[in-house]
């Protein structure tokens, strides 16, 4: 393909599919319903950050435990988007710190990804973004994790920060 617009096109297509693809591969390696996260996490940030040209950290903090493959599908996209959109902009230039961070009270859940790169432009709002991969987020968000998520920048790291209920 020769037009670069196509090209990353196609090539976010791909990642989204790739994500899905993991969480169903993970569910049919298991029995039950219910799809360890950490090791669809695990992936989804070695996939990533094999992808950048940068020299990355990670960090996990926390443990996601298992999860129906609905909240799974809807998490694995999420936070998908959210790494990438970290690795893509937040650290494209600058930082080399990537942090998820899970805490949970019986069912309820926060999951933060957090980054030590460019930080957001000082008018950012997620509702208003053109950055279509934060449009999915917030949208599967909202609609599939009945949640919130929220993106805020002090000036020395980037957290995005989705809050769920998972059944």
């Amino acid at each position: 393909m020769e037009d670069p617009t196509a090209s990353a096109a196609l090539a976010e297509a791909v990642r989204r599919v790739a994500s899905i693809a993991l969480v169903h591969e993970t569910l049919s390696n298991q029995s039950g319903d219910f799809v360890e996260f950490d090791s669809v996490l695990d992936q989804i940030v070695k996939n990533a950050i094999s992808l950048t040209p940068r020299q990355i950290k990670f960090e996990k903090l926390g443990e996601f435990g298992a999860f129906d493959s609905k909240v799974a599908t809807a998490l694995s996209l999420v936070v998908a988007e959210l790494i990438h959109n970290a690795l893509e902009h937040g650290l494209a230039d600058s930082g080399d710190l990537l942090q998820v961070e899970v805490k949970n009270q019986g069912k309820s859940y926060t999951v933060s990804v957090v980054d030590n790169g460019a930080g957001l432009p000082a008018d950012f709002n997620i509702e208003q973004s053109a950055n279509l991969g934060l449009q999915i987020a917030n949208t599967l968000t909202k609609n599939e994790l009945a949640g919130e998520i929220n993106l805020s920048s002090n000036g020395k790291q980037t957290v995005a920060v989705v809050s769920f209920t998972a059944n």
